[in-house]
């Protein structure tokens, strides 16, 4: 009898045990996770009454270790949220801890009776423009 009760306990406990340890060590593999969207703000989004197109003013603040580039994609979406297009811009060798600035324009004419334009982050890039091994200076304040 207490053979079987110590197997059962056993082949129940170890599956939790088992998973208990994978969420954890995930979990620490993966607290400092970074995402470059995170990095990304949109500082203006207007349409421009001359050109009449969307223009969506990026600010892009690198939490990275390294130097490198930022390749931002912008949704153009109209008053009602309805997709106009999508653009995207780039800013180059940014280093860490400093700020870069870039302007995604729309390809097509945004009409005025559309409302107010909306400009959202989509997706956003980091490549390090550094060889490996080698480390950048961040940009000190």
């Amino acid at each position: 009898m207490v053979v079987l009760v110590v197997t059962v306990g056993g082949l129940t406990l170890t599956p939790v045990v088992i998973l208990g340890g994978y969420f954890y060590i995930y979990g620490k593999n993966h607290e400092n996770l970074r995402f470059p969207e995170e990095d990304v703000t949109v500082a203006r989004c207007a349409r421009d009454p001359e050109a009449r197109r969307v223009a969506a003013e990026l600010s892009v603040t690198s939490r990275a270790a390294r130097q490198g580039t930022y390749t931002v994609t912008v949704e153009f979406r109209d008053g009602r949220g309805t997709l106009v297009e999508q653009g995207s811009a780039r800013v180059e060798k940014l280093l860490p801890g400093a700020t870069g600035r870039t302007t995604v324009v729309g390809a097509v004419p945004y009409g005025r009776g559309r409302g107010a334009p909306r400009c959202t982050v989509v997706d956003a890039a980091f490549q390090s423009t550094v060889p490996r091994g080698e480390r950048t200076a961040p940009v000190t304040p």
